[in-house]
């Protein structure tokens, strides 16, 4: 594995010659970075994704730097939040606070995000659900929105002591391991470990819970009380949930202590008993509560038993020709494309989804709001780094490794009640695709949509399939001249510069998701990136931004050569005719339109490959960051206009979502003299960003002489890059699909008339009325 000390060394002398931020100091103002903040050990040899590594390798920072002795915390209301008169509108219609785009920027995740259109570095905040991105001085608000799998209320907010939040409670959800292992005797004065833990459980976390200070009994769920509930899951081969948000009462403790007698078996799979506490947790997420998940475990996960090796070898489960070992153990089966090295790797994955699901917790409902606390209970051989791992990805968060003292069991539970207590006390104040195709059988489930960085190791066969060397062939882009793919080069950055001198075996190529993780009308899409590799592709490290790759959902349309070409040109068809009218309206950054440009690498797979020799073409487009918002069809429909900038936010078409997007505390020089421009210029009428897209529509077809019409219009938009867009749709008026199944010819554009008002900018561009008169001028 020194060859991966060596890359990241190299990695590091590149940093000088890429942009970097600035990590948050407790002002909101940039603060110098520390080389010790790096974590490239851990990265390196891939054991625990570093939790708050430095933005300078393009990956995840801490949101807020170290407050010194001599710092006073800055309150969440005085964080820096310099928005757009466009985004109060557009943020009021996601129902995201100002203030939760400050808690964002004090208690959230970091990590760097894709860079805007002038390239310039960009932050992301995730918290409780709300997805928060900003310029490089975490100052400027960029864009927000919320992820597609936040609670459908979203999380309260816990206020100070003393804020007359009321009705605050705690939930606190025991994860107790009931493998095999815990019916062990060998703590003293207890016939198991499993009787030793539930005992203590009883009688140092629960029993001191029914009195509050002043010796008064402690209410659930009053009002004006501090509550507190406590859930319990069994962790086995599955998890399943004991109790529900039970009151600590004598009938619990009775319960609890009869626990001691329960026959713990099989394995422990973390897996499976995070996944329950998430869910508990999200059923959480409208009320005031602190969340507070204990994980006790006698040993490492046991998840990785079952699972697959890149390669499709179960590596951990025995061999039945194989024998004994001398420690009287049965031999495990071996890969037979690795010299035992697929065993760490499948470890390594059970490791990083135990983080990732924990990191989860924090994004959904809040770092500052989910504490995690795990004890290893065990004997001090066994291999705890996962438990310690768990304990270190939020704030609010301890490691106990305790051996097998129920002395020591008795202390640690002692010292999660003391936190309880100081939690509770915190919260109790205050188209289609056309007819006759068939529907590909070799696309793989939905999944969800992975995390990963800039420089992050990616592990073949695991969450990506990697394609370098002989699998990679080429990376092209459509060009109109020639009506082609042609070849282009590689993200080349002083990073990129520096491996390719010290390491003449990397292997550039692509790593493509295993599964989709969303689907349109005529494709799946799946999260991609480029890589480097110097193993042969076993493993490969993400370079460049975050790319989401597009395949047919068809299998007529796998063996056509066209589909990606036709896609390439009407994207790029498109793309000029944006740059003309971006002329034209010569106004700010906020009324430009864009298309991402897109790109087709064709790789070897013999899983999706389209023949006998495994070819396969993937379309690939940078991917979007922001809220993915649909302005119009290719059959007329049109968005809703957002309440509130002088739309009545009514739609012809209720699938269709209003712009959406920004804004707050504005920049108000710079922003109302743009407005006052925009007006003057539009002949006094009150031009509105709004407006933007169904004027570019109309423009498309004007500048053509009526042969052609943009429209489709989907992408995110925010007032700094405009909006940004992709997978347009071009009707022809010639025409017999020219531009794909979804180019409905003069008929579609017919269609977008019979709806369309012309707007302010369609007057200033003196736009032309179109074919069905347009009598709404």
């Amino acid at each position: 594995m020194g060859w991966i000390h060596k890359l990241f060394q190299a990695l590091r002398r590149g940093l000088d010659g890429d942009d970097h931020g600035a990590n948050l100091s407790a002002h909101g103002a940039p603060a110098p970075s520390s080389s010790s903040q790096l974590g490239l050990q851990a990265v390196a040899y891939g054991s625990v994704r570093p939790q708050e590594p430095a933005h300078a390798l393009g990956s995840r920072a801490p949101a807020v730097a170290p407050v010194t002795t001599l710092q006073r915390p800055l309150s969440t209301s005085a964080v820096t939040l310099i928005s757009h008169t466009h985004g109060r509108e557009r943020r009021e219609q996601r129902g995201i606070e100002r203030r939760e785009l400050q808690e964002a920027v004090k208690y959230g995740r970091r990590e760097q995000a894709n860079p805007g259109r002038d390239g310039q570095l960009r932050w992301r905040y995730t918290h409780k659900g709300v997805v928060y991105i900003t310029d490089e001085s975490s100052r400027h608000e960029i864009t927000s929105w919320r992820l597609d799998d936040a609670p459908d209320v979203p999380p309260a907010a816990i206020g100070p002591a003393g804020g007359g939040g009321g009705g605050g409670t705690a939930h606190v959800i025991v994860v107790v391991d009931h493998s095999g292992s815990m019916r062990k005797d060998d703590v003293p004065g207890y016939g198991s470990r499993t009787a030793a833990v539930y005992d203590c459980l009883a009688r140092d976390l629960v029993e001191p819970q029914l009195q509050v200070a002043g010796g008064s009994r402690m209410e659930v769920g009053g009002v004006g009380g501090v509550g507190g509930e406590i859930s319990l899951i069994h962790m086995q081969d599955q998890a399943e949930v004991l109790l529900r948000r039970r009151a600590p009462d004598a009938e619990l403790l009775q319960y609890l202590r009869g626990c001691g007698g329960c026959y713990a078996r099989s394995h422990g799979n973390y897996l499976p008993a995070l996944k329950a506490a998430l869910e508990l947790m999200r059923e959480d997420a409208g009320e005031q509560k602190q969340l507070f998940l204990v994980f006790l475990s006698d040993g490492a996960p046991s998840d990785h038993n079952e699972m697959e090796c890149p390669h499709g070898v179960r590596v951990w489960q025995a061999d039945p020709l194989g024998g004994v070992r001398g420690d009287g153990k049965r031999r495990l089966i071996q890969c037979p494309f690795s010299r035992g090295g697929c065993r760490a790797l499948v470890q390594q994955t059970v490791q990083l989804e135990c983080l990732d699901r924990i990191r989860t917790m924090g994004d959904l409902l809040g770092r500052d709001r989910v504490s995690v606390n795990t004890v290893a209970f065990g004997p001090a051989s066994e291999d705890f780094a996962v438990l310690q791992a768990m304990s270190k990805v939020l704030p609010r968060g301890s490691f106990q490794k305790l051996g097998l003292s129920a002395h020591c069991l008795r202390t640690a539970f002692t010292s999660l009640t003391s936190s309880l207590t100081t939690l509770r006390t915190e919260a109790g104040g205050g188209g289609g695709g056309g007819p006759g195709l068939t529907l590909r059988t070799d696309l793989r489930a939905k999944g969800q949509r992975q995390e990963y960085e800039e420089h992050q190791l990616l592990i073949n066969g695991i969450t990506f399939d990697i394609y370098v060397d002989r699998k990679f062939l080429s990376k092209c882009t459509y060009d109109k001249d020639s009506r082609d793919l042609v070849p282009v080069p590689f993200l080349d950055t002083a990073r990129v510069r520096i491996m390719r001198e010290e390491f003449p075996q990397v292997k550039w190529g692509l790593a493509h998701g295993r599964h989709c993780f969303s689907e349109g009308a005529e494709r799946v899409a799946f999260q991609c990136t480029e890589v480097v590799s110097v193993d042969g592709g076993a493993t490969a490290y993400a370079i460049g931004p975050r790319l989401v790759a597009k395949q047919s959902k068809h299998q007529e349309r796998l063996h056509d050569p066209k589909f990606h070409r036709t896609f390439c040109r009407t994207q790029g068809e498109a793309a000029d005719m944006a740059d003309l009218f971006n002329r034209r309206l010569a106004r700010g950054p906020a009324w430009q339109v864009n298309f991402l440009p897109c790109y087709v690498y064709k790789v070897i797979d013999g899983y999706y490959g389209y023949g006998g020799d495994g070819l396969m073409e993937v379309l690939v487009e940078q991917e979007l960051e922001g809220k993915f918002t649909k302005w119009n069809n290719n059959a007329g429909g049109v968005a809703a206009e957002p309440a509130g900038a002088g739309g009545n936010g009514r739609s012809n078409n209720p699938h269709l979502g209003a712009i959406v997007e920004l804004g707050e505390e504005q920049d108000e020089g710079e922003e109302e003299g743009e407005q006052e421009g925009a007006n003057n210029a539009a002949g006094g009428a009150a031009a509105r960003t709004e407006d933007v897209p169904q004027a570019f529509s109309h423009f498309t077809w004007d500048c053509t002489g009526g042969q052609k019409l943009v429209c489709d219009l989907q992408g995110v938009w925010n007032c700094t890059d405009g909006f940004t867009l992709t997978d347009p749709v071009i009707h022809h008026a010639s025409g017999g699909h020219r531009n794909g199944a979804t180019d409905k010819g003069q008929p579609g554009i017919q269609s977008f008339f019979a709806t369309h008002t012309c707007n302010a900018l369609c007057r200033q561009l003196g736009l032309r009325p179109g074919p069905v008169g347009d009598a709404r001028m």
